[in-house]
């Protein structure tokens, strides 16, 4: 199994029969306590309750690292992997240093039975993309990341999940589409569009830009699981 949820914007539920992996949760309010945009769609989790074995913080802007989370996040349990401006936010936060896991690009660690590997991204000091893999499939979490060719230096994938909003730090659906092509994805999924009204995009945009390239394309459904690797077989073989 290789269930994947989309929580909104660029986060992620993971879940495999090992354990569950997140990727940059946000699940409260602080977005609009602190720069006035309201969520277009409600939380996809409770905060009190939301205790992932792992979470993977690819940088520390808030709609990525959630400290309203964190602050009411069940206690004790969760290991976050991050970068080290991550760390000090965490740290600040309550969480102990012995629940961190400060990760640098190419650093490789095995988390809830994945396989991840952090990778190079383009927008804060230090921030990180992610190469996931379970059983032979890997995916691609480009995370928040303006165009680069350093983007695809290392990287192969057979899934791309990637940012199309073309805006405040991020690849638009023409760039987005062209990274999908440079790491030999066989199947491409937009995200960060759809949670903030002056932060979104049109997913159409980008499964135009993917014609003709021979990669097949999935639009996720906001908080509903599907196993990522029926819906790679299904698409690819299609395809």
């Amino acid at each position: 199994m290789f269930r994947l949820t989309w929580l909104g914007q660029g986060g992620f539920l993971l879940e495999c029969g090992s354990g569950t992996l997140a990727i940059d949760p946000y699940l409260s309010d602080l977005v609009e306590i602190s720069d006035g945009l309201k969520r277009l769609v409600p939380a996809a989790f409770p905060m009190e309750s939301f205790a992932p074995d792992f979470i993977f913080l690819t940088h520390e802007h808030i709609d990525h690292l959630d400290s309203i989370y964190v602050d009411r996040m069940p206690k004790g349990k969760t290991v976050f992997l991050c970068p080290e401006a991550c760390r000090k936010i965490l740290l600040a936060h309550g969480v102990s240093d012995e629940r961190i896991r400060v990760l640098k690009e190419n650093d490789e660690i095995t988390a809830a039975g994945f396989a991840l590997r952090a990778v190079y991204a383009e927008h804060t000091e230090g921030s990180l993309g992610a190469v996931v893999g379970k059983d032979g499939l890997s995916v691609y979490f480009t995370g928040d990341t303006v165009w680069s060719e350093r983007l695809a230096e290392g990287v192969k994938a057979d899934v791309i999940n990637t940012c199309i909003n073309g805006r405040w730090g991020n690849m638009n659906h023409e760039e987005a589409a062209l990274v999908a092509k440079k790491v030999g994805a066989r199947l491409a999924i937009p995200n960060h569009y759809g949670m903030f009204r002056e932060n979104t995009a049109d997913p159409e945009d980008f499964r135009r830009a993917l014609e003709g390239s021979g990669i097949a394309y999935y639009e996720m459904t906001w908080n509903r699981p599907f196993d990522l690797r029926e819906i790679y077989g299904s698409l690819v073989s299609a395809g």
